[in-house]
């Protein structure tokens, strides 16, 4: 077989990358293309100037509830709240069937300077298929707000004063596992149970949690997100958390949002205090 010479300056095929065969051509990629191929997003504002964040409110159809966590598909940004917020409010929703807001309804968002547009609810995609089953229907509770394009600049997706999160939690905590609830302000929490398959956790919260918080933003010990505020506390103080990690494999279901994924913060993850440790 011939030996295979390699020339200086030349790239093997084989190594040549779309962005090196676009420069080598005279043609740059724009910023963040690259980016946005591999999980990427579009370029936020500093955590420190952003007006549109975790915790901000959100108002549509006479509900106020709190923005969750910043989502993106490397070109748009949304904000989760539960369902439960573009509806009527906290229903039972065991049947899959609670009456959803429509498409496209013009949403205020705290921070913004323009109205953003409600593009998805599990509940609606679950009526719309007709599908059954008591803890997807329950629990599955997760809506997405579109910001508008030029609110881009005002969006940065880290909590504010704690920092992350870091990743999606892909594991209930443990009981009595440490976690930071950021509604106004962080609170410390603690992790009570998990039921329904995975799909929703007992949480007892340290500090008061309004019906107007519904949709504050949960996090793990190490900044994971473990979902949003979906009930104000029981009589017995129990607070319910959905999984986000299970409301994002069904988001994933559907075609047009497949790509769309957690931001990551762009502030370190520091909680409000110390972990409590073993004596």
């Amino acid at each position: 077989m011939p030996e295979r010479v390699e020339m200086p300056g030349i790239i093997p095929l084989a190594r040549v990358t779309l962005g090196a065969a676009l420069a080598v051509a005279g043609f740059v990629l724009p910023a963040g293309a690259q980016a946005a191929s591999h999980g990427g997003h579009p370029p936020w504002a500093s955590a420190k100037s952003a007006t549109i964040h975790p915790g901000v409110m959100v108002s549509m159809g006479g509900v106020d509830c709190r923005a969750g966590f910043i989502f993106t598909d490397g070109t748009h940004a949304y904000i989760s709240i539960p369902s439960s917020c573009s509806g009527t409010g906290p229903v039972d929703n065991s049947r899959c069937d609670a009456g959803q807001d429509p498409y496209g309804l013009p949403v205020t968002i705290q921070g913004a300077k323009h109205k953003g547009r409600l593009v998805y609810s599990s509940i609606t995609t679950m009526e719309l298929r007709s599908q059954r089953g008591t803890n997807r229907c329950s629990f599955n509770d997760l809506s997405l707000v579109r910001i508008d394009r030029r609110d881009l600049k005002r969006t940065n997706p880290s909590v504010p004063v704690i920092g992350g999160p870091t990743g999606v939690s892909k594991n209930g905590p443990a009981a009595l596992a440490q976690l930071s609830v950021y509604a106004a302000a962080p609170s410390n929490a603690q992790a009570l149970s998990t039921s329904g398959a995975g799909w929703s956790h007992a949480i007892m919260v340290d500090g008061a949690v309004a019906s107007g918080d519904l949709g504050a933003a949960v996090l793990t010990a190490k900044g994971q997100a473990l979902g949003m505020v979906s009930g104000v506390p029981t009589a017995n103080g129990r607070t319910l958390v959905n999984d986000l990690c299970h409301e994002i494999r069904y988001l994933h279901t559907v075609k047009k949002f497949a790509d769309v994924h957690l931001a990551r913060g762009t502030v370190k993850y520091t909680p409000m205090v110390p972990l409590r440790t073993a004596l």
